[in-house]
């Protein structure tokens, strides 16, 4: 069976576009374990570790943008079972950026009674710098 339209080698990851503030960084870190200080945070600190003169969004935001757009590729229920992002972070990302996830599908292949997509996936600031990009990929059951 073939893998659904969608998924075919070429094929755009639809855009995904997140506008990024202080307040959605400041409530995004405070989800984490540690309730501390830190260069996703704090002003100072940032500008102590980093040499910025302001707090930068963590990897793990970017992560969470690209993972929510192969979701909505793939499914919620396909991509919390087998998929999968690996990202490398090429420049930060603060308050007041736009950032929008890209991707295009590269390869698909058979397995396990479906099809597993691998998707080239990048973000983007609003001066269309790359600031991550790596890939991501899930399995479609055939049905």
């Amino acid at each position: 069976m073939e893998p659904p339209g969608r998924l075919e080698v070429g094929a755009e990851l639809p855009p995904l576009t997140k506008a990024v503030t202080q307040d959605k960084i400041d409530l995004f870190e405070a989800c984490g374990v540690l309730q501390r200080a830190s260069i996703h945070t704090d002003r100072d600190l940032a500008a102590r570790k980093l040499g910025a003169p302001y707090p930068v969004a963590s990897g793990r935001m970017a992560i969470a943008f690209v993972s929510e757009a192969l979701r909505k590729l793939f499914g919620a229920e396909a991509f919390h079972r087998t998929g999968s992002v690996n990202l490398k972070f090429l420049r930060p990302v603060k308050d007041g950026d736009v950032i929008t996830v890209r991707g295009r599908v590269t390869e698909t292949l058979s397995e396990d009674g479906g099809t597993r997509a691998t998707v080239e996936v990048w973000s983007e600031n609003q001066e269309g710098h790359r600031t991550a990009v790596g890939v991501g990929s899930a399995r479609v059951s055939h049905r």
